[in-house]
This record gives C-alpha cells, sequence and structure tokens, in this order.
C-alpha cells in the first residue's frame, strides 16, 4: 500500500509542543484537519495491501433532536485567529471584519453554546462557536461530536478543534468543511453534543525494550482490556509498537492511549512521528512512537500507559437552524479553467480548474483511477511568491485530486497575475523487483542477508520472536524509499506479511518491518509488492497563468 495511506496519525502538526500528561495540549494535536506543510495520513485496513484505498478521516457524526436556538448579542470580542495558526486565508477574512455574523445561543445545564460567525465561500463553509458556563468553567470540556446537515438532511462531513481562551473564559472552536452551498444560500442544521471532561490516568509498565521480549499487560480498567508492547531497534532509533484491546468503544473513543516514557522522572520526547490510530488485526487500537535508543538503554528509564479518562458529561444536544450567505464573499472569487497536461514518470494528470476564493486558492486536477502524482511537496507561485500547499484526493471520485494553498494575509490576487504550479520532492514506486528474497536457518537469533532491489542493496534482518518471524528492510542508499510490503506464495496459498511499522515518504528512513504470524519453517521465500525511490532535488514547474 502506498505509504501514505497506511496510517491514522493522531498528533498531525509535529512542530507543535507535546508535553503528557496534559490533556489540553494533546486535544489540541489530534485536530484532524492537516496544516499546508503536511500530506494527509488515512487510516487503512492494512489486510489490503495491494488495492489503493480512499479512507477518510474519523469525522464525529450523530443524529439530534432540533432545538431552538434564540438570537443573542456577543458580550466578548473573541480571539479567533489563534484557533487558526496554520489558515492564513481565514485569519486574513477575520482581519478585514468579513464574514456572515450568526450569534446564536442555546444553553443546557447551565452552559451556553454560541454560534458566533460563519465564514462561507466557494472553497470552504467555517462556523465559529463558542462554549461558557453561568456558573463554574467549561476550560476542559469537549465536545466529541459536532455535525451539520444540509437543507435535504444529509450529514455534511468535517472537522472540528476547540481550544480554552482565558480571556473571555470560554472553550472557542470551530467546525470547518469543503461543503459549499450550491447556490449563494442555503439552509442548514448545525448540531452539537456529548460534551465530556477529562482526566490522565497512567498505569506502571514493567517492560524492557532491550530484551527483545514482547510485553503482554492485563489492565482491566477504564474500558481497557489488555496491552501489548514490543519493540524494535533500528540503530539510533527503537520502535514501541502498542496494541491495546478496549471491552468498551465508547472508552476506544476517548482514551487516546500513549506510551509515555520517563527519565528520571522527566517525560522523553519522542524522536520521529507518532503514529496512532491504524486497526490492529484483531480490531485493536495501535501506536507507534520512536525514541533515542541511547535514551533507552541508560539508567533511570520507565513506562507507563497513559491515556484519558472521562470525569463528567452533560448529555444534552445544542441544536442550530442556520442559514448561510456566501454572496459577501463572492466578489473576492476568481473561478479558471484549465485545462493543463502534466506529464512525469510515466503518469499524466490534468489540471481541470482553479478557485481563488477570499480564504484559500483550490486547484482540480484529474487522472486514471486511484492514481497519485509522483511528488511530495506543491507550491503555487503567485507573481514570485511562493504558497506551501497539500493534496489530497476527492473522497467521492476516485480520479479526482484536489491542490489546496492558504490565501496569505495582504495578498492581493488578480486574474492577470502570473501563477504557476510547482511539485517538488519525485517519490516513484516501481514493480520491477521480481527476484525472491531468500531467507534460511530461521531462529530467535537476528540473522541478516544483502539482496539488490532495483538495483539498490537493501539488508533484510529476520528472526522469530514468540513464534512470528519478522523481516526488517532497509538500504543505506537515501534514495532508496522502502519497500511498501512483502508476500509469501501466490494465488490462494499467498501469506501477506502484516506491515508492523507506518512509514512516511521522505523522513529519511526506508526501513520497514513485516510480521507472519505463527510461522514455525525454518526457511522463507519473499516477494516484494513494490518499492519506492526517492528524489527530494527534483521539481516540475508548470505555468497556470503566464507573465505577460
Amino acid at each position: 500500500m502506498d505509504k501514505a495511506e497506511q496510517t491514522f496519525s493522531r498528533f498531525l502538526d509535529d512542530n507543535q509542543e507535546m508535553a503528557y500528561p496534559d490533556f489540553d495540549k494533546m486535544w489540541e494535536r489530534i485536530e484532524p484537519s492537516l496544516p499546508s506543510e503536511k500530506s494527509a495520513l488515512k487510516a487503512v485496513d492494512l489486510s489490503l495491501p495491494r488495492k489503493k484505498r480512499y479512507c477518510k478521516f474519523a469525522i464525529l457524526t450523530a443524529s439530534a433532536a432540533i432545538l431552538v436556538a434564540t438570537p443573542v448579542f456577543a458580550a466578548f470580542t473573541y480571539n479567533w485567529e489563534s484557533l487558526f495558526p496554520h489558515r492564513s486565508g481565514i485569519q486574513a477574512v477575520l482581519q478585514q471584519g468579513l464574514g456572515q455574523v450568526i450569534d446564536q445561543s442555546v444553553t443546557r445545564e447551565g452552559i451556553k453554546l454560541t454560534v458566533n460567525k460563519a465564514i462561507v465561500d466557494d472553497n470552504r463553509t467555517v462556523i465559529l462557536y463558542s462554549l461558557s458556563a453561568q456558573k463554574g468553567s467549561v476550560k476542559d470540556m469537549y465536545f466529541t461530536e459536532v455535525t451539520m446537515k444540509d437543507s435535504q438532511g444529509k450529514v455534511i462531513e468535517g472537522n472540528r478543534f476547540q481550544r480554552w481562551d482565558e480571556a473571555t473564559q470560554s472553550m472557542n472552536g470551530y467546525f470547518e468543511t469543503e461543503w459549499t452551498p450550491k447556490q449563494s444560500e442555503d439552509d442548514v442544521q448545525f448540531t452539537a453534543q456529548k460534551l465530556h471532561s477529562f482526566t490522565t490516568v497512567e498505569r506502571e509498565l514493567d517492560f524492557n525494550p532491550i530484551s527483545g521480549q514482547t510485553g503482554s499487560f492485563a489492565i482491566h480498567q477504564d474500558g481497557i482490556d489488555n496491552l501489548t508492547l514490543q519493540s524494535f531497534e533500528q540503530g539510533e532509533k527503537t520502535l514501541l509498537k502498542s496494541a491495546i484491546l478496549f471491552n468498551d468503544p465508547e472508552a476506544k473513543a476517548l482514551a487516546y492511549p500513549n506510551i509515555a516514557v520517563y527519565k528520571d522522572g522527566v517525560l522523553l520526547k519522542s524522536d520521529g512521528h507518532d503514529v496512532f490510530g491504524t486497526p490492529g488485526e484483531h480490531g485493536e487500537y495501535t501506536g507507534q512512537q520512536a525514541f533515542k535508543t541511547e535514551e533507552l538503554k541508560a539508567s533511570g528509564i520507565s513506562y507507563k500507559l497513559s491515556y484519558t479518562k472521562e470525569s463528567r458529561r452533560v448529555d444534552e444536544t445544542w441544536t442550530y437552524q442556520l442559514h448561510l450567505d456566501k454572496k459577501q464573499m463572492l466578489s473576492g472569487t476568481i473561478k479558471r479553467e484549465l485545462n493543463i497536461r502534466v506529464e512525469d514518470s510515466g503518469i499524466t494528470m490534468v489540471l481541470k480548474e482553479m478557485i481563488i476564493t477570499p480564504t484559500q486558492i483550490r486547484v482540480k486536477a484529474s487522472h486514471e483511477k486511484y492514481v497519485q502524482f509522483p511528488y511530495r511537496n506543491y507550491e503555487l507561485e503567485i507573481d514570485g511568491v511562493r504558497l506551501k500547499g497539500w493534496s489530497s484526493y476527492n473522497e467521492k471520485d476516485p480520479t479526482e485530486s484536489i491542490y489546496r494553498f492558504e490565501r496569505p494575509i495582504g495578498m492581493e490576487i488578480k486574474a492577470d497575475k502570473p501563477i504557476a504550479f510547482i511539485a517538488s520532492y519525485q517519490v516513484q514506486e516501481h514493480k520491477d523487483a521480481k527476484d525472491p528474497i531468500r531467507l534460511t536457518n530461521i531462529s530467535e537469533k537476528k540473522q541478516t542477508i544483502t539482496t539488490q532491489v532495483g538495483g539498490y542493496p537493501v539488508v533484510w534482518t529476520y528472526y522469530r520472536q514468540d513464534n512470528n518471524l519478522f523481516v526488517q528492510s532497509e538500504s543505506a542508499d537515501p534514495s532508496f524509499g522502502g519497500v511498501n510490503q512483502t508476500y509469501m506464495g501466490k494465488g490462494k496459498h499467498e501469506l501477506l506479511g502484516k506491515p508492523v511499522t507506518a512509514n512516511f515518504n521522505g523522513d529519511g528512513n526506508n526501513q520497514a518491518i513485516d510480521m507472519y504470524a505463527n510461522y514455525e519453517k525454518n526457511e522463507a521465500e519473499l516477494n516484494i509488492f513494490w518499492y519506492y525511490t526517492e528524489k527530494p532535488e527534483q521539481s516540475l514547474k508548470v505555468e497556470i497563468i503566464p507573465a505577460n
């Protein structure tokens, strides 16, 4: 499978600080929307290796009863811009005082939810809301279900994020969706429910990653049944792989478990991508965390299972009937048909349309079904200024990709300004590795062999642990991007290696580990579905609007 499809990362912004057991910081980092510097990471079924898949982020959806919303006047000036550190386009609109004023409030059990404002253009819809209490505080309270429905009652999928504002003593948040009214106006239903507050719980673990043994822990509390913890030393880094079985589905949705590593009581930062939520073979909630090997081998290291537990719940529903109007934003909207053919590495796509709105620039492209253009980074160059963007598939149409770019604060974009589409950091997929990899004398002792994969030297390390065969592949050549997945046999006798690691293009790590469960034979012959090569220096520039 494609590396970008192998996992759903809970912590999407690696540049933000992360310090457990501060749940508020953790919540800030599970924002399902992506900053422009990142590509979307998606949860997939790891047992389906050769099919291209499109899976959506877990969008919090639910049905709710219709309640009456009463308009009120805003009592405070809200700091909305702090909610959008990676969305300069929304910041720009807010600074200009644009957006539709809503100011509708509903109070339930002394807790008031106000829908303050809506930003609606031809690229997206953003609903701004604030939560406050008549008595006490809502500082640690979060809606776990925020939904919107169109005038036909169809659920509109989107992402939501919330953050505490000390100045107004309110929890401010937003709901963002790619949906936008087909006409200039439309009616929607906005609903928030399942209001919770949480505390962090830690459970001591007697675990030694250096031993190479799998740790099995019976937790039996707060909806968590069992934890399995494995370690994989990969040179300067050691990977901790956790798998948790829950006996309470609701706890599984809210616990956000991870392994907290302490050095003399001080929490250690992980060293790499923290990946959580990839489904295990038996429905486990899995996690992947990397730490420096030298740190884990030092004295004074301890391990804890850290997770969140519900401490308060308000089982009420806040529902609003909203009339959205995007006419105000249409004056800053430019639509342009492109139909520009772009080719690279045997892959062709057509840049079909560009939509420039006050908040965002979106370029739509068409291609063959499930095909991904072979580049990692995307930019728009507008009148000499480069805007970083990100790409995603159209969930409803696998022949379409969408490239999004936040509109910078203060940038004026006219229809005749030169615009170029730039792709960089080439990542190619290859299926020419036909020679099998033969493993002999399989035992608990780690052994290595070196083979050629597409002309690159690849070292295979294999060993048996807990009756399972583990196979790690890596290359000293940084141009080798890694092996996607291995398998044995063919047809009905085909045996798939289960990926242990979730890998990412461009992270400097081409190591991958597959596991074959309950493998008792002393020999094995592996095959590769495909492998990747990476050329960070490779780029492609396409003139969308040529300079005069």
